[in-house]
């Protein structure tokens, strides 16, 4: 009996824990954002120089930081790699998640 309880509050926290930390793309990517928090987010990824994840309209994603800002819908963003730099306008990016 006792064996019993532990194990089903050994379950409950592992269903909990997996909860809040598993990274799942289709549940992160299933609602967009307003440009103007994505706006904030990226400035904030530019003045913090963090890691953002960007994911696009087409469903394609990015991870990489932000090193300039051209105007208030495009900004240049470097890949994770330090090779690629490409201007991106904030309305083709779908969503923003800091990293």
């Amino acid at each position: 009996m006792v064996m019993t309880v532990t194990q089903h509050i050994k379950t409950q926290f592992h269903k909990i824990y997996h909860y809040l930390f598993t990274y799942d793309t289709q549940k992160r990517t299933t609602t967009g954002q307003a440009s103007l928090k994505m706006a904030g987010l990226l400035s904030y990824a530019l003045l913090n120089r963090s890691f953002v994840l960007l994911t696009f309209d087409d469903g394609t994603s990015e991870i990489g930081q932000v090193i300039r800002r051209l105007s208030a819908e495009s900004f240049v963003f470097r890949s994770y790699n330090q090779k690629v730099l490409t201007i991106t306008d904030i309305n083709k990016v779908f969503r923003v998640d800091l990293g």
